[in-house]
């Protein structure tokens, strides 16, 4: 498979991940709806969608908007996987973003997702689709937490197994935890685990890249119009086409993470594997 390896995982993704979801938008969405659909009030992201239909699992897309456009992440995570391919096609550079290991191709996987995964709590407004959406999210946010740690501390299996082990409790935990907000503390845990472990590990190196700070600047727009547009909220408008949350947030997120991993390209002195 060589230097093609990151087009595989990207397109198996695409076709696990779309295609399943393509069958529920067909033949419709069972279980119980997702707790963002209150007795008196729906906090579901603005979006207007028809109840009966979240209730009785219809086939369809309950939030056409907040939905479709996050298949960005397709065009995002093929950004990535095309470097990957131009490195390992050079035979790779010490750098372990730029290598031949599994690391680009999760991370690849893991840009991909965080579009896609989306998809299925917009699409279904369900309960187990808010968790693949949390799910998404955990995957890509533990990424950044272990990939700056393994960049400076050459150990695999701390990387794995903290990964994995840490994306498995924070979706059991979210899936548990009935609120709103669960999923918002969980990320931002996950996102101060992060700031700690760059700054701790790169010193004042972030603050002079552009890269970093373009992908800093992505997310906090992303999440200005995040909270402008929830229920309620100036930008939000249930019925207009217009709806900040998924053709702003989600697609800044993906420019976030394309940022990051341009970031992390740059880097000259990163523990490889012995």
């Amino acid at each position: 498979m060589g230097p093609y390896r990151g087009f595989f995982v990207w397109g198996a993704g695409i076709i696990v991940f779309l295609g399943a979801f393509l069958i529920f938008v067909a033949a419709g969405w069972p279980g119980s709806e997702n707790n963002c659909i209150g007795v008196k009030t729906n906090t579901c992201y603005c979006e207007a969608f028809n109840l009966h239909e979240v209730k009785t699992g219809a086939p369809g897309v309950r939030q056409p908007v907040n939905t479709w456009f996050n298949l960005y992440s397709i065009g995002t995570s093929f950004v990535v996987a095309l470097f990957v391919y131009f490195d390992r096609k050079q035979g790779g550079y010490p750098n372990l973003i730029r290598s031949t290991t599994l690391i680009p191709d999760l991370y690849i996987f893991a840009v991909l997702f965080l579009g896609l995964g989306s998809m299925w709590f917009h699409g279904s407004l369900k309960a187990w689709g808010g968790v693949t959406d949390e799910l998404s999210m955990f995957v890509f946010a533990a990424f950044l937490v272990f990939y700056t740690i393994r960049r400076w501390w050459d150990s695999s299996s701390f990387f794995w197994l903290g990964y994995v082990s840490t994306v498995a409790l924070f979706t059991i935990v979210g899936a548990l935890w009935d609120w709103k907000f669960a999923s918002l503390i969980l990320i931002l845990i996950l996102v101060a685990a992060y700031a700690v472990a760059e700054f701790s590990i790169s010193g004042s190196k972030p603050l002079f890249s552009w890269k970093w700070w373009s992908g800093v600047g992505s997310i906090l727009a992303a999440t200005l119009f995040w909270s402008l547009s929830q229920t309620g909220g100036p930008l939000c408008d249930p019925k207009s086409f217009f709806q900040p949350h998924g053709l702003l947030w989600h697609p800044l997120a993906g420019v976030m993470a394309v940022f990051m991993y341009f970031y992390w390209r740059q880097d000259v002195e990163v523990v490889l594997p012995s």
